[in-house]
């Protein structure tokens, strides 16, 4: 199956017009439950705009993961940015900090900054910017949706972590920060979520009170960390104090507990999840796929002729 999309720069060469051609070029059954691996190529033979006269690479997809950061969604729009509010530091894909400085304005709305944040994010990918050709920076996505705002890694990759990774990450910014302004103080992040693992343990002696846990295994657990305890019938949350890998005990972080628990009774980490949904990528058919990839390329063109 071939698409051929005409793309067009609107802003400043309407009337160039450059193709991408896509082909959807395999299926591959992957197990015998019917799992399918999709392989979609994307083309263009217009020229690039950050080297001269150099071709575009193609872009072959067979995965789906792209690395993301969300706002809280505690922070709602109108948003006043001015100079004391108005900048952030941003690492795509594992790169360097860089900061965006953004427009600033009163009564903005959600899109009017996410418009903004990604034009600023995709100039440092530009030509002679500080990540020239970095298609992670030059492709980045931007959505304000039920009152969060996603930054979107403009690479996809099988993995959130570790090298060739999809991610994004923002912090605050030395001066001037807006991370605070729009959620960005406590965000959500694929790569800070996809790591964490679910641990649990159970306890080898029963308790009655105090504040000494004795568990069968602790190496998934730390000090500091959030925990459940149930025997099927109670449960109670509590903070561990300090966990101890040579004596298998956890201390609780204050007076103890309410109830008493039986030998067998389960421990869990709690971890911050993501609460829109489970940890999955932003794309998840084909159409953004396809999508995806003609805005990667369109991002690339030279329309100057």
């Amino acid at each position: 199956m071939v698409i051929n999309e005409q793309v067009r720069d609107l802003d400043i060469n309407p009337n160039v017009q450059k193709q991408i051609t896509l082909d959807l070029q395999k299926i591959i059954p992957t197990d015998n439950r019917g799992d399918e691996v999709y392989v979609i190529s994307a083309v263009t033979t217009a020229v690039s705009k950050l080297t001269s006269t150099a071709n575009i690479s193609p872009i072959f997809l067979r995965d789906f993961k792209a690395g993301y950061s969300k706002s809280t969604g505690f922070k709602s729009p109108p948003f006043n940015i001015t100079t004391s509010n108005n900048k952030l530091q941003i690492a795509v894909d594992g790169s360097s900090y860089r900061e965006v400085t953004l427009e600033t304005g009163n009564g903005l709305t959600g899109e009017d900054i996410a418009t903004d944040l990604q034009t600023k994010i995709s100039a440092l990918g530009g030509s002679g910017a500080t990540e020239e050709g970095n298609l992670g920076f030059l492709n980045i996505l931007v959505q304000f949706i039920n009152g969060r705002f996603r930054v979107i890694s403009g690479t996809i990759s099988n993995t959130y972590t570790g090298t060739a990774k999809s991610s994004v990450s923002i912090i605050a910014a030395t001066s001037s920060d807006a991370s605070s302004t729009l959620g960005f103080d406590i965000p959500v992040e694929s790569e800070s979520l996809s790591s964490k693992q679910a641990a649990e343990s159970k306890l080898i002696a029963s308790y009655s009170s105090g504040v000494t846990l004795h568990l069968d295994d602790v190496a998934e657990f730390t000090a500091g960390s959030a925990f459940t305890v149930s025997d099927g019938s109670n449960r109670e949350y509590f903070v561990a104090a300090s966990v101890s890998s040579a004596s298998g005990t956890m201390t609780i972080s204050g007076a103890g507990l309410n109830n008493s628990y039986a030998t067998g009774s389960i421990v869990q980490h709690i971890f911050e999840r993501d609460p829109d949904s489970s940890l999955a990528s932003p794309y998840e058919d084909i159409d953004a796929m396809v999508r995806f990839q003609v805005r990667s390329l369109a991002n690339q063109i030279d329309f100057s002729s």
